[in-house]
């Protein structure tokens, strides 16, 4: 025969109302600002086992038509309107996750591809910088070159006069040897009439 043992008997809650301990002192107290404060600063903190969890109260559907919604903030409207305030405010917070997870990434390439820009500006300024000095550089050798150039064309022109003088003198030269041996024979004639 198995032995009895008799335990106190008492209550023992196996379940306890979490209302009093948890959500009371949230509705008495400034839920409003929290909800304020989440929205602006840790919103971008909802992981998705946040809004895994909250998905079914979103798309739940009453059995007779599955096309309305149970957490419709409109219906929720009818009883509270800070009920009607914090549905609203559990949808955003969900849409705004999940427009992030399509948004994050591409504002992350703009601030990847921003900086990229201003690099390239820098570097564009840099090689203009130094475009600059190697045009400033180019204009200073292009007017020494066009006066080295002027200097020859100076000493071509001389060169060309002289040359020409050379010539006039050359002909000239040429000209009285011709004439040398008209005057020699012309010298022998007077000699020889002389004597």
């Amino acid at each position: 025969m198995p032995k009895v043992v008799e335990v106190n008997r008492g209550e023992h809650p196996f379940i306890a109302d979490s209302f009093e301990s948890h959500t009371s002192k949230n509705m008495t107290g400034p839920l409003l600002q929290n909800l304020l404060y989440f929205s602006t600063n840790e919103k971008d903190n909802i992981n998705e086992e946040t809004i895994e969890l909250l998905e079914p109260y979103l798309n739940l559907s009453p059995v007779d038509d599955p096309n309305k919604k149970l957490f419709d903030p409109e219906i929720a409207k009818v009883t509270s309107l800070a009920l009607w305030g914090l549905c609203t405010w559990a949808g955003a917070m969900s849409d705004y996750h999940k427009q992030s997870k399509i948004v994050k990434p591409k504002l992350m390439m703009l601030e990847i591809k921003t900086n990229a820009l201003a690099e390239a500006r820098q570097k564009l300024a840099e090689a203009k910088a130094e475009l600059d000095k190697v045009n400033a550089i180019k204009a200073e050798l292009r007017a020494r070159y066009d006066g080295e150039v002027a200097k020859k064309q100076e000493l071509a022109d001389a060169a060309q006069r002289t040359r020409k003088k050379m010539d006039q003198a050359n002909r000239l030269i040429n000209s009285l040897q011709d004439n040398k041996i008209r005057w020699m024979a012309s010298r022998d004639q007077f000699q020889a009439t002389k004597t």
